[in-house]
């Protein structure tokens, strides 16, 4: 069997560098970031906040270099010495939902960040290019032009099958969207070593992985805790075998193999399946159910169900998609969307908060047949007046003290007439 990572040393501080640089200036602002680079890294404060409001972090490399150091000596020792993990309950102002968040210290962090990136070979091997989540550039827009791509080639098919008096099925005729219950709470430590033993041939990086998993286990919690990079991680790797099951499934008709699923797309825990076949796609969802029961240990909602594309739109990701290839906004995303620019163009003015928001909501617009809904609440000037805001007070961040004491108002702007 083939096995990954095996020249891969963590135990040396210059592998497991450009790691500890990522994870650090990725939560360089925040403030338990601060405190490692200051007791760990011997960074003086000064030059913390020096390097914050200039843009400039030359002054931080030896500190960052003293904590990969740190970092690459208790890997050889086998000794992580990290406090326990908390658990705090969170709202998710999106939907509503009590979510058991997981609060690590710093340091932990930077080992999630060693975890993740010598376990990349992995990864590279066992992601497909139908997940659309975890790796960069991978997010709703790109999962987006997948569905649209597939439904714009069947009919692309159909018409020419309907010019040449063919007969021919479409691949996208059926749907079903699957929804993991409680996902990361749900999957087990055991379950991932079970796989990731066969992918991986470092005995470091497997101690590395079963250390951190086994700190998940904080306050009752047995699954992988919501807000680590690894759960993130190893929860999209064992779903990638979830897909491939999936896909594999045929039956034989005639002495040839049909496939059942035709298209499979997941983002995080969301599976969007295509059939051309309601009675196909009903076995593979039932089969799909019981390999996710009993290898990975989810649970499917029941929920579920087979639409027919030509009366239903499937939602995924924010998006709606049609089977004409035409894509919409999902209904709650848009009214949120909206009740922002209503507010700006009333008020006059465009807070900080309000510009980041429209950014936010600029891909949805921009990669959906919106253009009359652009052009009705002006929202290509909005979204330019919005970026102008928050470069403008990125310089002034830069230049003056508002990183180390940012205020809470923005700057407000005149709104495009």
């Amino acid at each position: 069997m083939i096995t990954s990572c095996k020249n891969i040393n963590i135990t040396d501080s210059e592998t497991v560098l450009p790691w500890v640089i990522d994870c650090i200036m990725r939560h360089k602002k925040r403030h338990d970031f601060r405190q490692l680079l200051v007791r760990v890294g011997k960074l003086p404060e000064r030059l913390y906040y020096a390097g914050l409001e200039s843009g400039d972090y030359t002054a931080w490399q030896p500190a960052i270099r003293k904590v990969a150091e740190e970092a690459a000596q208790r890997i050889a020792t086998r000794d992580l010495r990290l406090r326990p993990v908390r658990i705090r309950e969170r709202v998710d102002r999106s939907s509503g939902k009590t979510r058991q968040i997981g609060d690590e210290e710093a340091m932990q962090q930077v080992f999630d960040h060693i975890a993740v990136g010598a376990a990349g070979p992995i990864w590279r091997r066992r992601f497909v290019p139908q997940q659309a989540s975890s790796l960069r550039g991978r997010g709703p827009v790109y999962g987006s032009n997948i569905i649209r791509g597939w439904i714009q080639q069947d009919n692309r098919a159909a018409r020419w099958a309907y010019a040449h008096k063919r007969k021919y099925s479409r691949k996208c005729r059926y749907f079903a969207k699957l929804d993991v219950r409680k996902c990361y709470p749900s999957l087990r430590t055991a379950v991932f070593l079970r796989y990731f033993r066969r992918d991986c041939g470092n005995a470091n990086l497997l101690w590395l992985w079963e250390t951190l998993l086994e700190s998940h286990k904080a306050e009752g919690n047995e699954g992988f805790m919501i807000g680590a990079l690894i759960s993130q991680f190893a929860c999209q790797y064992l779903l990638s075998f979830a897909y491939r099951y999936v896909m594999d499934l045929h039956k034989s008709r005639r002495g040839k193999r049909h496939k059942l699923v035709t298209h499979a797309l997941f983002y995080m825990d969301d599976q969007l399946l295509f059939s051309a076949s309601r009675r196909d796609l009903k076995s593979a969802v039932r089969q799909l159910i019981r390999f996710e029961r009993d290898e990975l240990g989810l649970t499917i909602k029941s929920t579920w169900g087979i639409q027919d594309m030509g009366n239903h739109p499937a939602d995924m990701m924010g998006f709606r998609h049609y089977a004409n290839r035409r894509a919409t906004i999902r209904p709650r995303i848009f009214r949120r969307a909206r009740r922002v620019a209503l507010h700006v163009l009333r008020r006059q003015r465009l807070t900080l908060g309000q510009a980041r928001r429209l950014c936010a909501y600029k891909g949805y617009f921009k990669r959906t047949d919106s253009r009359r809904i652009i052009k009705a609440l002006r929202l290509r000037k909005l979204f330019t007046q919005a970026a102008a805001t928050i470069s403008r007070h990125d310089k002034e961040a830069k230049n003056g003290n508002s990183i180390v004491q940012p205020t809470a108002g923005g700057h407000p702007v005149h709104a495009p007439a």
